[in-house]
């Protein structure tokens, strides 16, 4: 049988005695892909499979593999917990591990004890911890200096066997947030709570599903990865420093000690004065993160402020009160090269501008109404995220 074969077999079984997994695989559209450096792959509501990899593959190889790609949607791993310019063989690694450790074993992935880890932490936790080993191809070929060829990548860790970084990173290429894919997988889980239809889905891996249920959008979580993000462009490797692991064999890092940030606030006749104050008081919790400085623009349908902020402002004085246009920020934004991240905060309503450079932004609406509105075309915009602040008594 062919590849294809062989999952549509693995598949047909899941109807019949794996409900949840079944379900949550019909969520998603299954495609080949040959030239992918892994066996298989989830993102952008598809499964991607490399026939060319599989092969020589068992069905219970391939049924193993299917099932973790299916698990990791489960945790919404490549949907609802990405940091924004991740290093991506730690994302994979870090899910590795998480699936290892929460879900179920399987010898194929490596689980906390490999890397002398503590056991039980989150898939946060590990990221953070898989961050300075696993190397971040991105940044690498970033790097300006690239005289010295292309690096060996896949070092041995020890136990005989090599642990292929690269196509770590790339089994993890097509994460990126997308809530409605968020949304309907936990209504398969809710399904499976409700009618017990879990299959063989173990109590702790039920509760592992279950937990990621209840990790809602936090705008201080979004805060805080933009924070991390923009901090992560000025990150140059170096051999002058030892990586954490390997030492001189592989670069280490070094940061550019200041953040350059970009705060456009849009000051139109829909923003209430009390949005506006709940909105620099979010921002002044940056100079508790480390930045150093934060330049600020106000607009409605021009630039009209400019100032910066260099320690927690207790009042600002805004003017303004027009309509609105989105552009004249962007345009701003981006003709400005020093700045490394901006934050635009506004109710939504406008025009959706044009953005052509690749430089991040970070959409924070006034409220969850706005933001549902705002997103279906906020998601369509060149390294845009969004995220809504809560009113008082409501949950992000």
């Amino acid at each position: 049988m062919s590849v294809k074969e062989r999952i549509s077999s693995v598949v047909d079984k899941w109807f019949l005695y794996e409900p949840l997994l079944f379900n949550v695989y019909c969520t998603h559209k299954l495609e080949p892909n040959s030239d992918m450096k892994c066996s298989f792959r989830t993102g952008k509501r598809r499964i991607e499979y490399n026939p060319e990899l599989l092969k020589d593959s068992s069905t219970e190889e391939i049924a193993q593999g299917l099932k973790n790609e299916v698990t990791r949607i489960l945790l919404k791993h490549p949907y609802q917990r990405v940091p924004q310019s991740p290093n991506r063989s730690a994302l994979t690694t870090a899910s590795d591990v998480t699936i290892s450790e929460h879900c179920y074993r399987d010898k194929n992935l490596k689980d906390a004890n490999y890397y002398d880890f503590e056991n039980g932490l989150s898939y946060e936790e590990y990221y953070k911890k898989l961050y300075y080993i696993c190397p971040d191809f991105e940044a690498m070929n970033n790097e300006e200096n690239e005289g010295q060829g292309k690096m060996h990548l896949s070092p041995d860790l020890g136990d005989g066997e090599t642990w292929d970084y690269e196509a770590a990173a790339d089994a993890s290429e097509m994460w990126d947030e997308d809530e409605e894919m968020s949304d309907k997988v936990n209504l398969q889980i809710q399904k499976a709570q409700k009618t017990n239809q879990w299959g063989s889905v173990s109590g702790q891996f039920q509760e592992t599903i279950t937990a990621s249920l209840k990790i809602p959008m936090d705008y201080r979580r979004i805060l805080s990865q933009f924070r991390a993000s923009i901090i992560s462009q000025r990150r140059k490797l170096t051999r002058m420093k030892p990586n954490r692991r390997y030492g001189f064999e592989f670069m280490g890092s070094q940061f550019e000690p200041k953040t350059h940030l970009l705060v456009a606030v849009d000051v139109s006749g829909s923003i209430g004065s009390d949005d506006l104050v709940h909105f620099f008081s979010i921002i002044n919790r940056f100079f508790t993160y480390g930045v150093e400085a934060i330049n600020v623009i106000a607009f409605d349908t021009e630039i009209k402020q400019e100032f910066e902020l260099k320690k927690a402002a207790k009042n600002i004085r805004i003017t303004g009160r027009g309509g609105t246009d989105f552009q004249c920020a962007i345009d701003y934004y981006e003709n400005h090269p020093e700045f490394q991240g901006m934050i635009i905060f506004t109710d939504g309503y406008a025009d959706v501008p044009k953005i052509t450079k690749a430089k991040q932004t970070l959409w924070i609406l006034t409220s969850k109404n706005e933001y549902d509105y705002a997103i279906k075309w906020i998601k369509d915009l060149r390294m845009s995220k969004a995220t809504w602040i809560p009113k008082v008594g409501q949950n992000a």
